[in-house]
């Protein structure tokens, strides 16, 4: 589809039509998490910056030119509808594999500090994902690369470690609450 819009002449400036952004967008969303899964998979590191296809960053780049109704559309999440959403940041794995790998880089580094700020800047982006419910409840699956993330940071952090995420996290309640659609974040 990349190919083929690309070959097509488009005014400067024109818009594509809704259904190529909306199917293109749908597309990245569902797809792309699967790539990011094989990369890592196969022992690949930084899928964002060194591996990730030229379609998928095409089609995200036209999701950003259109500052339409559409994009609107596309990127806006309701409470209401979370258990069927997609998560809107298709790279959301990747940043959780990175998360991951980063984790198991802390028991090898010296200097550690670099680390851990990398971490609570993943910390921060996820938190924000959860506020905007722009993330699937899919995430607290408990065999997802996400909840083994938070197993490894909580052992990381301790038992006492306080911040928004792990507030969030430590309570089973409010993690079904997002689940529902029905979590109201402080």
């Amino acid at each position: 589809m990349v190919e083929e819009a690309e070959l097509k002449p488009q005014r400067e400036g024109a818009a594509f039509r809704n259904r190529w952004l909306f199917g293109g967008t749908t597309y990245r969303r569902m797809v792309e998490p699967l790539a990011i899964a094989q990369y890592y998979r196969d022992g690949g590191k930084d899928y964002v910056n060194k591996h990730r296809s030229k379609h998928f960053k095409t089609l995200e780049e036209w999701l950003e030119e259109d500052s339409t109704k559409t994009k609107n559309e596309l990127n806006s999440t309701s409470k209401k509808k979370v258990e069927v959403i997609l998560t809107i940041d298709s790279c959301f794995w990747a940043h959780v594999e990175e998360a991951i790998l980063a984790c198991k880089e802390l028991k090898e580094v010296k200097d550690k500090e670099e680390v851990l700020n990398k971490l609570v800047e993943f910390e921060d982006y996820v938190y924000g994902l959860l506020k905007d419910y722009a993330v699937s409840p899919e995430i607290f699956l408990r065999q997802s690369s996400y909840m083994s993330w938070w197993k490894d940071y909580k052992a990381i952090k301790g038992s006492s470690y306080t911040s928004k995420l792990a507030n969030f996290m430590n309570d089973a309640g409010k993690i079904k609450l997002y689940g529902l659609g029905a979590y109201d974040f402080p």
